[in-house]
């Protein structure tokens, strides 16, 4: 060939040609040019480069030959495709993995990591009858370097060949000790035995006894070998097993409970919540409730009820928008006829109160197939709690007869909704509505049932913190109320803390206080205005003079609750105490409980009832008498991590069920803080604020088996979509990562026994519930430290595979929300919700490459004179962001700049603006420690 003659169309001749000899000629002679990649890379066909022609043509020779003789094979065609991700024959990808392999012989790691990016899968194997991996060559044949790149690209550290053979036992049987150390750090068993029975131990005895002393300083490599019942590391390193979370780590008996794991329920009614004392349904029944043709329920006032129509109506009127969503409307016909027993009229709805010595709140609700539906309370409130629950059997049935349509190819499907705010979305929740909705009528009729059910407790609190940088909006607080109603929540605690420093004001005006209180009186919610300061060291005059203020801003309010700062000065000044009863008949205080205020808590007046934390054990009543009253507290959320555990979620329902039985518990509060890293989406605490409220109204509810199920019911009750499982399944397996990770940071490996309910939690005051005691404090998770404080982590137990198993858990995640989004139907809350677990997603997807990266850098040595200019604080064994590489830095900078983006829009459509700059500090700081020395002032103008 000719210096100026063009390579490619003699090349692309050779391969139609089959001339694998030319084609090594002339790539030989071309290999020294200096313009060689750009003759032998560029888009020359339609396929696209020479090696998409070869690959198109499935010739593997062909393929062998171009990779052997350096073209790149990274390049991508028109279609975004590379050329290994075209291929049609496992003889092409072998030659892939071929030159992967040679690479690795000749310890060219450039060129095995352009492979792995390329598409050729870390974990492949040499031939089906050997089954050498990747690593398994490495082991034998390449330095440290190579295999280094193959664990940071992700390779299982731990796959046998046919003779199970890990590459841990080739690196003993060679003698590598320098491979052996990095094989052992990146979490290689040394107990897994080959076909031989011999592990690495035993390997080292016979051929290289000078590792020996290598293996056994690993600490988690001897305890494995000496203590044969503990499971292997892979099951350990696995970041969210769910059996091992929900099952090992709260439920002794999980094989009773492991059929709900998928979310699999006994039967529909499995998804009403709160769960109705007693549910009876006539199975034998000849006929069902049929909804009327014309679509609307016609509601009737019973005549022998002193219940003032007008007042019903106005309940009816609050469940009203959920049925029309489903295509059922409401009609009212004023009193029943004399004929209303038997009358043939379709959709019948008889309503009435009637006290019969049930508590407030109680309710009857029978449908029946002539007599239509009769809902009877024992007060208004026992109304708005029926036809809540009426709602839910409505919406359930209507959702079962659109899958039904669907999944029978029927393609006349009704125009009416289905159930949901969306469309269908079948592609990721099955394909069987009786498989998810077990006895109920595919045809859209409710076989005839009574439901006679009555609150546990009259008090059942959701609180909302607003002392923090996040203070939602009051539209968002009146959707939030109005949803938690419907699940049978009576009080909303809204908390605001001021600063002695500043002049008094609350984020919202008069107008907007009295709106959100009028509303949730209409709902049957007590509007409790909540507030404390910054600190408790301030004078009377100061405290009562900041209380008036507050309780000016509420005149119309009967309650009013106080956090712990004031708290601490009404219980020591009675009198400030007794002026306040004046003017709020009922009065709440929230406080720590111990022996030394015991005796100051103990002599308050009847008017207070005392809000205190939920743990066990429980030792309120050891420091305060009896004749106080007192609700126990929960966050929804896990102190210093940014989702919740679904154990802890299940836990602290446990906890509140069990406590619930004491004399002196009124009921329980659930709260969700806006201070620090968990100012938090509010969607992430959905499934808390469910399971909480469930277990106040509904002790005996059995939360062992609805731990699996609140994404089900928080789709279904707090989305209205029973097809938007999938979102809460990803906030669980958010939880499950941060916390599995966190557990392996602080060298957490094996649940605690003691952490089971169905321990006797009564037995002994040692017992504690994980998570829940006053006693133990939980480290901060990691993913926050390395947020807040990326400079200084404690990296000694995490590896870059553990981040690495993380960031694959996670992808998994945002994968499933970029297949439901596509799904999604133009629904302004369920987007919001969307974007909200994404963005937490995406946040944790960066702070675990970051880990990666400063596992991987971690051992390299930093410029002290650098780091003491940057501000950066240099301890020996310790890893900071000034370890990682320049180029490193910006990108992951540049990925936090997407990320506060995101994080803006969604706190706008959630909070009030003017929080805002407080919110984003946690992003910024992360921003300017990620960013280089030499571009922190370009930092400052994109902030």
């Amino acid at each position: 060939m000719g210096e100026k003659e063009e390579a490619a169309p003699v090349l692309l001749q050779c391969l139609e040609s089959g001339r694998v000899d030319v084609i090594c000629s002339i790539l030989s002679q071309m290999k020294n040019q200096a313009d060689f990649h750009a003759q032998v890379d560029k888009v020359c066909c339609n396929e696209g480069t020479l090696l998409h022609k070869a690959v198109g043509l499935d010739a593997p020779d062909s393929v062998a030959a171009l990779l052997s003789g350096g073209v790149n094979p990274c390049v991508q065609n028109s279609d975004g495709k590379t050329a290994y991700q075209c291929c049609k024959s496992e003889n092409v990808r072998l030659s892939f993995v071929r030159e992967a392999l040679q690479s690795i012989t000749m310890n060219k790691t450039e060129r095995l990591c352009q492979l792995i990016r390329a598409g050729v899968s870390v974990d492949s194997v040499d031939t089906q009858q050997t089954k050498n991996t990747l690593l398994n060559w490495a082991a034998e044949y390449a330095t440290a370097d190579v295999i280094k790149a193959l664990l940071t690209n992700g390779a299982t550290v731990d796959m046998a060949n046919a003779k199970d053979e890990t590459p841990l036992h080739t690196a003993v049987l060679k003698a590598e000790p320098e491979v052996v150390k990095l094989l052992l750090s990146s979490g290689a068993n040394p107990s897994l035995k080959t076909k031989k029975g011999q592990d690495a131990f035993a390997l080292a005895e016979t051929h290289n006894p000078a590792l020996l002393s290598l293996l056994s300083m690993d600490q988690i490599a001897r305890d494995i070998r000496h203590h044969k019942s503990v499971d292997d590391m892979d099951d350990r390193m696995s970041l969210i097993s769910c059996t091992e979370t929900l099952n090992t780590q709260i439920f002794n008996d999980s094989i009773k409970y492991e059929k709900y794991i998928e979310g699999e329920i006994d039967s529909w009614t499995d998804l009403l919540w709160p769960q109705p004392k007693l549910i009876s349904i006539k199975h034998q029944s000849v006929r069902n409730f049929e909804f009327p043709k014309d679509g609307k329920l016609k509601v009737y006032f019973d005549d022998c009820s002193s219940a003032n129509p007008r007042q019903v109506m106005q309940i009816i009127e609050l469940s009203k928008p959920l049925l029309v969503s489903v295509g059922v409307d409401i009609e009212y016909r004023g009193h029943r006829l004399a004929d209303h027993e038997t009358s043939a009229l379709e959709g019948k709805v008889t309503c009435g109160v009637f006290e019969d010595g049930r508590p407030s709140g109680s309710y009857t609700l029978t449908i029946d197939a002539v007599r239509g539906v009769e809902v009877i309370g024992s007060d208004y409130a026992g109304i708005r709690h029926a036809f809540a629950t009426f709602v839910q059997i409505v919406r359930l049935h209507k959702y079962a007869l659109h899958k039904s349509v669907y999944y029978n190819g029927v393609s006349s499907a009704p125009s009416s909704p289905n159930g949901n705010a969306s469309g269908d979305h079948s592609i990721l929740n099955g394909s069987n509505t009786t498989k998810h909705l077990p006895d109920i009528s595919a045809d859209g009729t409710i076989k005839e049932l009574t439901i006679r059910d009555q609150p546990d407790r009259a008090f059942r609190a959701v609180y909302q913190d607003f002392s923090g940088c996040r203070i939602l909006n009051p539209d968002t607080i009146l959707k939030l109320a109005t949803r938690l109603s419907s699940c049978k929540a009576n009080y909303l605690f809204v908390n605001f803390e001021v600063r002695t420093t500043d002049r008094y004001q609350l984020p919202y005006t008069n107008r907007e206080l009295f709106h959100m209180m009028q509303v949730c009186q209409e709902l049957f919610i007590t509007f409790v205005p909540s507030i404390d300061t910054q600190s408790n060291y301030l004078e009377g005059d100061q405290a009562k003079s900041i209380i008036d203020q507050f309780l000016d801003d509420f005149p119309l309010c009967k309650v009013v609750h106080f956090g712990p700062n004031l708290t601490s000065l009404l219980i020591a000044d009675r009198k400030l105490l007794t002026s306040i009863q004046r003017r709020v008949p009922r009065i709440y205080l929230s406080t720590h409980v111990d022996e030394k205020n015991g005796p100051l808590l103990s002599t308050l007046p009847p008017f207070v009832t005392l809000c205190v934390e939920g743990t066990w054990p429980f030792e309120v009543e050891k420091y305060v008498f009896h004749r106080v009253s007192v609700v126990i507290k929960f966050s929804t959320g896990d102190d210093g991590y940014l989702c919740a555990a679904p154990e802890s979620v299940a836990k602290k329902a446990l906890l509140a069920a069990k406590l619930s039985d004491r004399q002196t518990v009124l009921g329980s509060m659930v709260c969700d803080l806006s201070t620090g890293c968990e100012a938090m989406p509010p969607s992430l605490s959905y499934m808390s604020l469910l399971a909480s409220v469930g277990v106040a109204y509904n002790s005996s509810t059995d939360m062992k088996k609805y731990a699996f199920l609140l994404p089900v019911i928080a789709a279904h009750h707090m989305l209205l979509d029973g097809d938007m499982v999938t979102l809460f399944e990803q906030v669980q397996t958010l939880g499950k990562v941060e916390h599995q990770l966190t557990k392996y940071a602080y060298g957490y490996w094996k649940p605690n026994s003691s952490s089971s309910p169905n321990v006797d939690i009564s037995a002994t005051s040692e017992t504690t519930l994980f998570g829940m005691s006053a006693n133990k404090k939980m480290p901060i998770s990691v993913f926050v430290e390395m947020i807040l404080n990326p400079e200084n982590m404690n990296m000694e137990r995490l590896t870059p595979v553990v981040f690495k198993k993380a960031r694959i858990e996670l992808k998994r995640t945002s994968s499933a929300l970029d297949a439901i989004s596509k799904l999604l139907p133009y629904s302004y809350d369920l987007a919001l919700v969307l974007e909200e677990i994404r963005l937490v997603t995406e946040l944790m997807v960066l702070v675990s490459k970051l880990g990666q990266y400063m596992c991987v850098y971690g051992g390299q040595p930093i410029d002290r004179k650098k780091s003491f200019e940057e501000g950066l604080p240099y301890s020996p064994g310790r890893v900071g962001v000034i370890n990682l590489p320049p180029a490193i830095r910006t990108d992951l900078a540049n990925t936090m700049l997407r990320v506060r983006g995101q994080f803006q829009h969604v706190w706008l459509s959630r909070s009030i603006p003017s929080t805002l700059q407080n919110a984003l500090k946690m992003f910024d700081n992360l921003f300017r420690a990620l960013l280089p020395h030499d571009l922190q002032e370009m930092g400052k103008q994109l902030l």
